[in-house]
This record gives C-alpha cells, structure tokens and sequence, in this order.
C-alpha cells in the first residue's frame, strides 16, 4: 500500500497547484481508501479557481469533484465495497451527522436542503490526489455508485455530472419521453442531457446556443433525427417554437447557461404545461445575485399548469439513474466529450482547468494512471 498521496494544492483563487505528498494511513473500521483513476473538471471548478468560492473557508484548498477511483483496501466492518472495485462518487454527501433529519441514517436522503450539507472539492476535499480515505459516515450514507466489471473509468468518471442533470430531468413525471425539450447552452451539462434525452425517448430536441464552434460540435457527435441547432440570437424564441410544432410550445425547457440572459431567455419559452429546470445558477466570488421575475399566479400557474423548478447539485436518486445509464451502455457517445487536446496528466492541473474554460471545450479528464 502506498504510504503517500500526490496531492495538488490550489494555493489561492487565481492561483497555482504545488503538489505535496501527504502521508497516508490504512484505512480505520469502517473506512475505504480509494485511489483516483479519472477526475473530470465541471465548470465550478473553473470558477473556484478563477475567483473562488465563499463556501471554501480555507486555502489552500484541494478541488475537483467529478470522480472515479478503485477501492484499493477496507476497513474493518465494510461489507459493501471490496479491493478492485471501481466506484464514482456524487459531489454533494452528508453533512456528516448521524442524527441529521436530511442527512442521517434514518433521514431523506435531501442532502442539498441540510443547512450543513456538504460538497466535495467545497468543504469536503475534493480528488486533485492520487489517494484518498473516505470516512465511516461517508461510507455508509453517502453517494458511492459500484460499476460492474469491465466499466471504463473514463465513463465512470461522467457519474456525478450526469446524476446532477437527472435530477432535474425526472423530477416532474413524464416531462421528456415523447416531448419536445429545449436545452439552453451548449456546454457538457446540456450535452449531458442531450445523450439523456436520447435514451429516454424525447421527440424532439432543441439545442440553443449562442457561439457556432461548440454547438456544431455536439450537433456532429451527438445529434440524431431528433436534434436541431437553434442559434440564440434576436430570432431565437420564434426559431424555438417553430421547432415546436405540432405543439405550440416545448414541455421542458433545461436552462444550463450560467448567467442572467439563460434566465431571462428560458422564462420567455414557457407554454402550457411547460416544465423550467433552472439547473445552471449564477455565481461568482461576492455569492449569488438576485434574478427577478414576476409570475402570474394563476393564469400561468394554475390554468396554463407551468411548472418552475431547480436542481443543483445530486441525491442518490439522481446517482443511481446515471450509474445505471452508464453500466447498462445507454450513453454509448460518453467518450466523445473529451477529445484528444482535452486529456492531460495531474501535473498539468493548471493546464486542464485552463482549457476546460476554453470556448469549444466539452469535458476536460485528468488522466490518474
């Protein structure tokens, strides 16, 4: 067993990685010590290391969240996992109580609405290491998805992104197998959903960006019958509900642009019975801005049944459906988000986040082994 882990320490916002090799310990009763396969960079860690963070209290600081690993020993006591498993890991865990009505042994499982709830790479430390021991309450209640033999970790490594976009997907029942749905942005998380709604059997997908480069993209690798490129320009809600028909307006609409125009824009395109997942916030160092918009109660509400509706973040539910998707070959095109330029190696830290910021870049993957 190695006695150290190559750790990558983000010094400050804006700043470098200085790699460090902490020491490692055998994991205690009831732990898992895993070591990291893939790591693949989310735009949130493009903003923590531009600006930061507020719920990062304290630098330096170990990012990058989006995980696959191999469980390399056990603990004493730990039944569910064994040497040579391949596991992904969700961002969002237990805050760490036992007791906690959100979080806890007998709780809901809602680890986004606990008032302690934490994140990986936030308060948790994240993967930018080769080794990591994860705790007894970590083990048994939080989200650890076993892939079966043979999975690839660069698909495995897909699980916590694609588990954060499900949850939004299927929270309102029914809302995209044979309907029509409108994905804003055309970033990893609606590519994501895209390849979802694929194996989930929605009619029609429309994808609305507002560069070319990126979009032809994921038009050319991604798209089937069923997918049409609407460019976010003057014309876009018209183009939108054009696409639309024989429906006036689509039954979903995934809003995975982060900033105040992808809301502005997403609210213009409800309908009747319309769903709006709000699933990109906006965010920066100074926290989150307020974004108002009035709604009509019940002209919009009731009588036109729209529904508004948020997801940040995962639970297990959303971690067992992609884990699921994934095992089960559902999502054959994963391994079309990264391409050849978007691979590198942990030294190259710096590098990856720098190119997972860049215009047509979809899914960054920092390569362990």
């Amino acid at each position: 067993m190695t006695a150290t882990a190559h750790t990558y320490l983000l010094d400050r916002p804006g700043g470098s990685f200085t790699r460090a090799d902490l020491p490692l310990a055998a994991p205690g009763p009831g732990e898992i010590l895993l070591r990291t396969r893939r790591v693949s960079v989310c735009q949130s860690d493009v903003v923590i290391h531009k600006v930061g963070l507020p719920r990062i209290k304290a630098w330096p600081a170990i990012i990058l969240h989006e995980a696959s690993c191999t469980v390399e020993a056990v603990g004493e006591g730990v039944t569910r996992f064994a040497p040579g498993d391949l596991v992904g890991l969700g961002c969002d865990i237990p805050c760490g109580d036992r007791a906690c009505i959100y979080c806890g042994d007998h709780g809901t499982g809602d680890w986004t609405c606990c008032p302690r709830t934490q994140a990986t790479g936030h308060e948790f430390p994240g993967f930018a290491r080769s080794h990591a021991i994860l705790p007894k309450w970590f083990v048994d209640l939080g989200p650890i998805y076993r892939f079966p033999a043979g999975t690839s970790p660069d698909e495995a490594c897909h699980l916590e992104p694609l588990a954060c976009g499900l949850e939004g997907m299927t929270r309102v029942n029914h809302c995209i197998a044979n309907r029509v749905v409108v994905l804003i942005g055309a970033g990893s998380q609606s590519t994501y959903a895209l390849q979802c709604c694929q194996a989930m059997g929605a009619r029609r997908i429309i994808l609305v960006n507002r560069g070319v480069e990126r979009m032809e993209r994921v038009l050319r690798d991604f798209g089937d019958q069923r997918v049409v490129g609407v460019r976010w320009d003057g014309n876009v809600v018209a183009a939108v509900f054009a696409h639309c028909k024989p429906f006036n307006e689509p039954h979903f609409v995934m809003m995975n642009a982060p900033c105040r125009e992808g809301y502005e824009l997403a609210v213009r395109l409800m309908g009747y019975g319309t769903v709006l997942d709000a699933h990109a916030g906006v965010k920066g160092a100074g926290g989150k801005p307020r974004i108002a918009h009035e709604v009509d109660l019940n002209n919009q509400v009731h009588y036109q049944l729209q529904c508004y509706q948020a997801t940040h973040g995962s639970s297990w539910h959303g971690i067992r459906l992609a884990g699921d998707l994934i095992a089960q070959g559902k999502l054959p095109r994963l391994g079309l988000m990264t391409g050849p330029s978007e691979r590198f190696h942990p030294d190259q830290m710096l590098a990856a986040i720098q190119r997972a910021s860049t215009p047509d870049s979809l899914k960054v993957i920092i390569d362990w082994d």
